[in-house]
């Protein structure tokens, strides 16, 4: 290894270890950790700790949140919660993340996941799962990252938590970027955007915004990529002390500024950055923008601007010793002196490169080490917590066996209440379940019954009306007209009204009756519907659909494919819009459908007092076991959302 970076590593695990020794101690921060410490029970000790170091931690005062963390650790024992362990090792985690010790912060997560599931926590196991996830993603594991994040957002579905459940849909937005699958990417950045939306988390939605926008410069779309960024610049511009999402924002429009050859825009909006990024505790960011606006300037062909810019870089990482980042700045000063022909600083450049991708390589290594030195500490930790259980639980064994023998006759006459009250329950169950069976049954008969009548009038549509202008053409056409400049116009008009007659009837005919449906499946027969509205020109619609080996009985895809039906004739009617998305999308056991337009929106509850389609559409759904959420405002548009539970309408039960 080269001697300099050999000492910058050693100086960079020392700053690691000793961080918070040797920096000046506020008094308030010193006076609240003390404050915290002379609490007698060391559950409400530790628990002040904890709180006291997310404080810290929010206002970016790394120092002392270690500090507070490290005063809690002599006083874990086993008669401490198991929650509230869970919550000290996550503290420990997030920590270790931000000084992207990611082995550490692995090692962490799985002390999370261990105490969660003893206290038998599902919200701090999806956050260890998170955690657990994210270390992957950095480490490279992306599988095993989309595993855990699979696993994280099932939990956090079944337990109603929307914000986990957008951050799950948001990192697998983030693997699929890092797997090169953009497609993939937006759609799940959407998901989780339209969650945070709904649960009003404004700042998560805004950084999401900004990875969709990254999302869309990798796949060079431009406009799109401004417009994610600019929706995310809004809600950033009424949260000045963001500092991280007012940095995104600008560095994001200088970027794309400068990749579409506007440098004078991209300047400025790098100046913003710049300031901003000046604000932020850590030198990071400062550091990471500077490579970026060199490398835009050399992109202008401005070299000469470029060359320092990268060398004030390599000086912020190089005092850091954040050696990934320090690497790229070497990358760029090889191609500036390249580009400059100053082979000598070229060859120097490249040759420093190399150098620290060993010292990547001991820096990981040494990192490895620590963390197998928290699993052992984390470990033996653990096994005196489980010893002190077993004292205890022996303890209470004997107390316990008096406490149930005393209950033990209550027990018995609680147990006849309680037979007497399921026996009750269970009877106004069965009544209910029984009433709402009755209603689906009636349901489908009813849907049964509209659908045999609107089979019977395409037939009598196709074989009646449809032969009857078939003959009407051959007829036509077999009129031998006078060679009169008026009577051939008039025998040409009547042959298109007659065609265009038959083309209407086959349609109508097709509409009550499709065919695709019952040959190809539903997502071929959503997807040629769409096609057809399109080319009618009467509305603009798109059809997506993602995970489509969708298997249902016939009657539950006819009445999806009604509800579609039904939508896009009203979007048409009343909405005034001139596009739409039609969206098909099958998650697990879970089927969505999402309908969105660009209309005047509506009042879902003046459309339900009003009109018989959103009945008939809920109706519908009702009979599909399925529920339905509708997003609608003034001059925005509408969005329909909806999610049918598969196993209720598998075909194969």
């Amino acid at each position: 290894m080269h001697p300099k970076y050999f000492r910058l590593l050693l100086i960079a695990v020392c700053i690691a270890g000793l961080q918070g020794s040797v920096l000046a101690q506020p008094k308030n921060e010193e006076e609240t950790i003390q404050r915290a410490l002379h609490h007698k029970e060391d559950s409400t000790a530790i628990r002040a700790l904890i709180e006291a170091a997310a404080g810290f931690f929010k206002v970016n005062d790394y120092a002392f949140t270690e500090k507070a963390l490290s005063a809690a650790s002599p006083r874990i024992s086993g008669s401490i919660p198991p929650a509230l362990l869970a919550n000290y090792y996550w503290q420990q985690a997030e920590l270790s993340y931000k000084k992207r010790s990611y082995y550490v912060f692995e090692s962490q997560a799985d002390s999370v996941l261990y105490f969660a599931d003893k206290a038998g926590s599902n919200p701090w196991r999806v956050k260890g799962l998170h955690q657990k996830a994210f270390a992957s993603i950095h480490l490279g594991r992306l599988d095993e990252a989309t595993k855990l994040i699979n696993e994280a957002t099932a939990i956090s579905v079944a337990e109603k938590d929307v914000y986990y459940e957008a951050k799950g849909y948001q990192a697998i937005g983030n693997i699929s970027i890092q797997s090169r699958r953009v497609k993939e990417a937006i759609v799940q950045y959407k998901r989780a955007i339209q969650l945070y939306a709904k649960n009003k988390n404004d700042i998560e939605a805004a950084m999401c915004a900004c990875s969709m926008s990254r999302a869309f410069i990798a796949d060079k779309i431009v406009d799109s990529a401004f417009f994610w960024n600019d929706s995310a610049k809004a809600t950033a511009a009424a949260h000045p002390d963001n500092l991280e999402l007012n940095y995104v924002v600008w560095q994001n429009e200088g970027d794309y500024h400068s990749r579409m050859g506007d440098f004078a825009k991209a300047d400025i909006a790098f100046e913003k950055a710049k300031a901003i990024a000046e604000k932020m505790p850590n030198k990071y960011s400062l550091g990471g923008l500077l490579q970026v606006i060199s490398y835009a300037a050399f992109n202008a062909g401005n070299t000469s601007k470029a060359l320092p810019l990268a060398m004030q870089s390599k000086d912020i990482f190089e005092e850091m010793g954040d050696f990934p980042m320090l690497k790229k700045t070497y990358q760029l000063l090889y191609t500036y002196y390249e580009a400059l022909g100053d082979y000598k600083s070229a060859y120097e450049s490249l040759d420093e490169y190399t150098n620290i991708s060993d010292s990547i390589f001991s820096k990981e290594s040494l990192e490895q080490v620590n963390s197998l030195n928290i699993k052992y500490e984390t470990t033996k930790k653990e096994k005196q917590i489980a010893e002190q259980e077993l004292l205890l639980a022996q303890k209470n064994a004997r107390l316990r066996t008096l406490i149930l023998s005393l209950a033990g006759a209550g027990l018995a006459i609680g147990l006849l209440v309680v037979l007497y009250m399921q026996r009750k329950k269970i009877y106004q169950q069965s009544l209910v379940t029984l009433k709402k069976e009755q209603d689906i049954s009636l349901l489908k008969a009813l849907m049964t019954g509209e659908e045999k009548e609107r089979t019977r009038l395409a037939r009598e549509l196709h074989d009646g009306l449809g032969g009857l202008l078939a003959a009407s053409q051959i007829q036509l056409s077999n009129l031998h007209a006078v060679d009169n400049e008026d009577n051939l116009l008039r025998k040409q008009k009547a042959t298109e009204l007659i065609q265009q007659a038959a083309s209407e009837s086959r349609r109508i005919a097709h509409n009550l009756l499709p065919e695709t449906l019952l040959r190809y499946g539903l997502d071929a027969a959503l997807k040629e519907f769409c096609e057809s509205i399109s080319q009618s020109k009467l509305l603009d619609v798109s059809y997506e659909s993602v995970g489509t080996d969708v298997q249902m009985e016939p009657a539950a895809e006819l009445s999806v494919f009604r509800i579609v039906q039904e939508l896009i004739n009203n979007i048409i009617k009343h909405a005034g819009a001139t596009e739409a998305l039609v969206q098909l999308h099958k998650h697990a056991n879970t089927l969505t459908l999402t309908i969105e337009d660009n209309g005047k929106g509506f009042s879902p509850q003046e459309g339900s007092k009003t009109g018989i389609g959103l009945a008939n559409i809920q109706s519908r759904i009702s009979y599909l076991n399925g529920s339905l959420d509708i997003q609608s405002s003034a001059q925005k548009g509408t969005s329909v959302f909806i999610e049918i539970q598969l196993q209720k309408n598998d075909a194969n039960q």
